[in-house]
């Protein structure tokens, strides 16, 4: 549904997976989602990631928020801008 509200999550990579350093994803239920992820059944990138032996961790999340949002995050390619790890934060 278009409208739906959930949460966007930003995951950092702890190293780079080719040019990936992140993956910004939606979800109306966030724990079953990074469940999802770490047993191999999330997106395609965040499963090379773990295949490649690359640890990552969810380090900022949007509460309350559309998927439009996370699709305005996607086109800026903001990710980076938002991660604390990478801002030293």
């Amino acid at each position: 549904m278009r409208g739906e509200r959930g949460t966007v999550y930003l995951i950092h990579f702890h190293r780079a997976y080719h040019h990936a350093r992140h993956y910004l994803g939606w979800t109306a239920d966030l724990s079953e989602r990074i469940d999802r992820h770490a047993s191999g059944n999330g997106s395609p990138l965040v499963r090379a990631v773990t295949a490649a032996g690359i640890g990552w961790t969810v380090v900022r999340t949007w509460v309350g928020v559309t998927r439009d949002f996370e699709r305005h995050l996607h086109k800026t390619k903001a990710g980076p801008r938002f991660c604390p790890v990478c801002l030293g934060r």
